[in-house]
């Protein structure tokens, strides 16, 4: 019996990328440089810390889950220590109903059982945001037997987000995590000499958008996993999601890439551009100068409004027997499509449009 899981391409707009942050160098190319495996982990294995994240839960988000086990599997094996792996997961996977192999979870169609062994510090209503931040700056917890980034300055890090996203945001359940919010905490880890070196892979919808022009240091070196998608090879902004659909299809021999309706999305997409119509006929840009930050407040601002009155990308935070009893309340209406949308909302706030204005204009059309 093999395992139908059929993996949706089409909704694995994800781009994997890695980080080198080496702000104590001026010179890019000249820094703390991160070229293979073996420069990032360290020989001494407890001077390696790993912190790997699922973001999501539900059945229909297995990959992410299946990625962080997988991950810890790998790390493991390369002899980082358990005490030094910290590890995100809701853990309703490998005994969820729907799930044909009772207690295993798997990668790939190899079937290699990679939830065997694994550590899970955080799960269920435990995998949110703020736990995130705390386990990343080491801060005190008052709940007992958490583990938190102990790194130091000889330390090398490595972290791992698997999950939903889009423009300058990653989901956890419960809340988002905003690009500057990541920003600022990686911040305070670099101020507090936290790490040696640190690679963050971040997979997740418009992921590089958590990070364009928000970090002023030094890109050393990009990193893929091999299934990145058909998006890394095409220019996304002419390419159609049937033309993707068809060439990722003829790829996959061993997978059933399959293909669905998406009438939500089409609402979504409808409703986006009603909004922004409506906000260049009857408005003019009227702020000028907007710092990166800036755009993003706004966008948060706008975002938060939308996402409370007309869609979300968001799974909500449930009880963990909630794959059993369906009991979990959205904000809006929950549709991953989503991420493809808000793009544009981000560009009215970067074009100086005021944020109330937005704000109004969401309220009129998903009243």
């Amino acid at each position: 019996m093999k395992l139908q899981v059929s993996r949706d391409m089409m909704r694995r707009c994800s781009l994997l990328l890695a980080f080198l942050f080496c702000i104590d160098h001026v010179a890019c190319l000249d820094g703390v440089s991160i070229h293979n495996w073996s420069t990032l982990f360290n020989n001494q294995p407890s001077k390696n810390w790993v912190v790997l994240v699922a973001g999501s839960n539900t059945w229909e988000n297995y990959r992410h889950q299946a990625d962080v086990f997988h991950a810890y599997q790998v790390v493991r094996k390369n002899n980082v220590p358990p005490e030094n792996i910290i590890t995100f997961a809701y853990d309703d996977i490998a005994n969820n109903p729907r799930n044909p192999f009772k207690g295993q979870v798997f990668n790939d169609y190899n079937h290699l059982d990679v939830y065997r062994d694994v550590v899970i510090d955080y799960r269920g209503k435990d995998v949110t945001r703020d736990n995130f931040v705390k386990v990343l700056k080491g801060n005190n917890t008052p709940e007992a037997n958490k583990k938190l980034m102990k790194s130091g300055p000889d330390d090398n890090v490595f972290i791992f987000f698997s999950g939903l996203g889009t423009t300058s945001y990653i989901a956890f359940l419960g809340g988002y995590l905003y690009a500057m919010e990541l920003h600022d905490a990686l911040a305070y880890v670099h101020s507090k000499k936290k790490f040696n070196k640190l690679v963050l892979y971040v997979e997740a919808c418009k992921s590089g958008s958590m990070f364009k022009d928000m970090i002023d240091v030094c890109l050393a070196n990009e990193y893929s996993y091999e299934w990145i998608t058909d998006s890394e090879r095409n220019d996304i902004k002419k390419r159609t999601l049937n033309e993707q659909y068809t060439a990722v299809k003829r790829k996959t021999l061993l997978g059933h890439v399959m293909q669905y309706g998406d009438r939500l999305g089409h609402i979504v997409k409808e409703t986006i551009r009603d909004i922004v119509m409506d906000v260049t006929t009857h408005h003019k840009p009227t702020i000028k100068g907007l710092s990166k930050r800036d755009e993003l407040m706004c966008f948060r601002a706008v975002f938060d409004q939308f996402r409370t009155h007309c869609f979300t990308i968001q799974q909500a935070s449930c009880p963990r027997d909630a794959f059993i009893n369906s009991q979990c309340i959205h904000p809006g209406p929950h549709v991953p499509e989503v991420s493809q949308h808000t793009d544009h909302l981000m560009q009215l706030c970067k074009a100086g449009y005021n944020p109330e204005i937005l704000i109004e204009s969401v309220h009129n059309f998903c009243s």
